[in-house]
């Protein structure tokens, strides 16, 4: 079997990916190794997630989804008192809290009716390309070959680190994730976002009726305070995130999910392939951007997917732009991130102090 592009991960940023690629002719594989099946944290849209989906013909079919509207942001982050910021001025009335498998499987869904080929529950075993085309083997035994490959695997970025790509670490951050029952804040419809000292804590609705906790806090903190058990979890919750959840139940133990931030670097290497999502970039969840930034840099891999099939003889020059605009989105992060961090002083614990400004004297000249 021989495909124009073989994507490997049908998250949101393949899945946008693959449909843009079959919407425009193209034929494209997904290969995905769940059946959007496993647990998966939910999750809130920003509101400039509207005209994306629209963008990509989809809008109905989320807003079928039945997903709870979020009208805003309210944060404890600088100052102790608390701050709020509304989504009635960003010109799309709302965020939204999401059932993230199913939005995951909507978009999966979606890019298979544009075209394109979905086989779920099938990994990559490894990928060669002898010159023209990607031979791509999958663990059912299967093989595939392909012009162009796309790794979407998320913050494993797997293809990729298969294919020599170095993977440059910015930070362990993990989420220690866990969902409440017995308490009822689809009404008042926002995000909750609170730092302490191990970190910062987002609580949020999701439509099953549940209240999604989780705390942001940095892989060896959580190993050395034993953070992931439910019960010193549980004990380390601030004032606001506790009165949010106060009376509810645990679902079951709390989960830890990577969280970190790293930046997929390719050096030399013209062979058609690149990184979509957080396969390239992943970023801390404090951006707010997840599904968002996937999106959005869905639209632009697709247009490089497309150069590489239509140009082969422009790769490196293709693949080359492609780079530079993701390193100019890493800088324009990390920038963000440092001062969004940088504007909590009243801390003094591991987890802020490594993220605390650097007078400009131990800043090394460049």
């Amino acid at each position: 079997m021989s495909y124009d592009v073989a994507v490997v991960g049908g998250g949101p940023a393949g899945a946008a990916t693959a449909r843009w690629l079959a919407g425009a002719g193209r034929s494209v594989l997904v290969l995905e190794r769940t059946d959007f099946d496993r647990p998966r944290v939910g999750e809130t849209l920003a509101p400039a997630v509207q005209p994306l989906l629209r963008d990509l013909g989809i809008w109905e079919r989320f807003t079928a989804l039945q997903p709870l509207p979020s009208w805003g942001t309210r944060s404890i982050w600088a100052a102790a008192e608390p701050s709020s910021f509304s989504h009635l001025d960003s010109g799309h009335a709302s965020g939204w809290h999401v059932d993230r498998c199913a939005v995951d499987r909507m978009l999966a869904t979606a890019a298979a009716e544009a075209g394109a080929q979905l086989w779920t529950h099938t990994s990559v075993t490894s990928c060669r390309h002898d010159g023209t085309t990607w031979d791509v083997r999958c663990s059912d035994g299967r093989s595939v070959r392909a012009r162009v490959l796309v790794d979407a695997t998320g913050r494993r970025a797997a293809v990729g680190r298969w294919l020599g790509a170095r993977r440059p670490v910015f930070d362990r951050l993990v989420a220690v994730a866990g969902e409440w029952d017995g308490v009822d804040v689809s009404r008042e419809g926002y995000l909750l976002i609170e730092a302490s000292e191990d970190g910062w804590w987002y609580t949020a609705p999701v439509p099953s009726g549940a209240v999604v906790a989780m705390l942001m806090t940095d892989t060896d903190l959580c190993r050395q305070g034993t953070l992931s058990s439910g019960a010193r979890w549980r004990a380390r919750l601030p004032h606001a995130t506790a009165d949010r959840v106060g009376g509810a139940q645990l679902r079951s133990a709390p989960q830890v999910h990577a969280a970190g931030s790293h930046r997929l670097v390719r050096a030399g290497d013209a062979r058609p392939w690149i990184a979509v999502g957080d396969a390239a970039l992943a970023v801390d969840p404090v951006s707010g951007s997840g599904t968002l930034r996937a999106l959005r840099t869905a639209r632009a891999a697709a247009t490089t997917v497309a150069g590489l099939l239509d140009h082969p003889g422009r790769a490196a020059s293709l693949i080359r732009d492609h780079e530079a605009d993701r390193d100019t989105e890493c800088t324009t992060y990390l920038i963000q991130r440092a001062a969004v961090y940088g504007s909590v002083r009243r801390y003094t614990s591991p987890f802020w102090a490594r993220r605390a400004p650097r007078p400009t004297s131990e800043v090394p000249s460049t």
